[in-house]
């Protein structure tokens, strides 16, 4: 705002001027027109974008109908020739002359074959009448293999078995005579078993050893397990004193080897008043 000057005149000069419209954002300035394009297209509008071009299509020709691939067409060069028609009928030839093979082989094979097994069944030259030979073999097989125990042998209820070097013939629970070592050793273990303490007490010697006489009372104390296994038993001498085993074997046959001899007693016999007793027992 103006004032006027001094004097009261009025001044032209000096004349009242509208005060200048200030902006209400004082920022604002410069910004109220439209911004600049920003794109050279615009900045020039005789000038228009051209459109975007597709690159070529570029197709390979195939070759022409009846001509082999990958040869080249170009002009001036002579085409391959035609590709060959495929041969009906080529596969059957091929299975015919295999089977005509096969049955030709087999054909051969029997013509071969079925004379010499002929050959075979009939009897070899010299060798005689085949119903002869049949029975000739027929009373082999009838011949025993082995020749019959002898009297000596069976008795006691022997089988007639095979015995140990030095021992005798065995004897089996199923038949044996009492009144010999064999038969005291085969009551005192049939008794043992049986809890028959009369019949074990009977043969026993008088003055039996520690061994013996810890065995007898054993037995008298326990149950025995009454198995009722068959019992063999045979005697030898030894250094004067008479030696008897019994015991079973797994077979329930009379005792052939050394391993059947660990399964049972060896008792040494004594003949007391006419009666075979046992004095003394080794494991």
């Amino acid at each position: 705002m103006t004032y006027p000057p001094p004097g009261g005149g009025e001044n032209p000069q000096y004349q009242l001027q509208p005060e200048p419209q200030q902006p209400s954002d004082p920022y604002a300035q410069g910004y109220n027109t439209p911004p600049p394009p920003t794109n050279y297209y615009q900045q020039q509008p005789q000038y228009s974008q051209p459109p975007m071009q597709q690159p070529p299509q570029y197709s390979q020709p195939g070759p022409p109908m009846g001509v082999q691939p990958g040869y080249p067409t170009a002009p001036g060069q002579v085409l391959p020739p035609p590709l060959p028609q495929p041969k009906q009928g080529g596969n059957l030839g091929v299975i015919l002359a295999v089977v005509v093979g096969l049955v030709v082989v087999l054909g051969v094979a029997a013509v071969l074959l079925i004379p010499k097994l002929t050959e075979d069944d009939e009897p070899q030259a010299g060798g005689g009448d085949p119903t002869t030979a049949a029975e000739e073999s027929e009373e082999a097989s009838e011949e025993p293999s082995q020749e019959e125990p002898t009297e000596e042998a069976t008795e006691g209820g022997d089988t007639g078995g095979a015995t140990l070097e030095g021992w005798g013939t065995p004897i089996n629970s199923d038949s044996f005579d009492a009144n010999t070592p064999e038969g005291a050793a085969i009551t005192y273990r049939l008794a043992s078993d049986t809890d028959d303490d009369a019949a074990l007490q009977s043969v026993v010697c008088a003055s039996p050893s520690d061994n013996m006489q810890f065995d007898v009372d054993w037995e008298l104390e326990y149950t025995g397990g009454n198995y009722g296994f068959l019992l063999w038993s045979m005697s030898k001498e030894e250094s004067g004193a008479t030696k008897v085993w019994v015991g079973w074997t797994l077979d329930d046959e009379a005792p052939d080897t050394e391993d059947d001899l660990s399964s049972g007693y060896t008792f040494t016999a004594v003949e007391e008043d006419g009666a075979w007793k046992l004095c003394d027992v080794e494991y």
